[in-house]
């Protein structure tokens, strides 16, 4: 799995960065080696409500995408792996249940 950290408006720490790499350990299952896993962190100042952190991630060549808002870094990402995760579950089960009635057939 090759991951691409980028931070816009903000600094990326280490903290921060061995958070991410922690969370996508759940998710690692169901990545190829190959895949490459982009994740960008934003941090908008401007918004009405105060500070608002963005954390969206996407995955190639397979085109799953999450984004999430929270109060801080770990908030966003922490909404976003359930988010991801429930995709790639998802196709899983699908190509599961496709190799299955494949199986049937013959």
């Amino acid at each position: 799995m090759n991951i691409n950290i980028k931070a816009t408006k903000t600094t990326l720490t280490p903290a921060i960065r061995s958070f991410i790499e922690e969370k996508l350990s759940a998710i690692d299952k169901f990545i190829k080696a190959e895949d490459k896993v982009r994740v960008e962190l934003e941090l908008n100042k401007k918004h009405h409500s105060g500070q608002i952190f963005r954390a969206e991630i996407d995955i190639q060549p397979h085109g799953h995408y999450a984004e999430s808002f929270g109060g801080d870094f770990y908030e966003a990402f922490d909404l976003l792996i359930p988010k991801i995760k429930e995709q790639l579950t998802k196709e899983k089960g699908k190509k599961i249940s496709l190799r299955r009635h494949k199986r049937k057939r013959t």
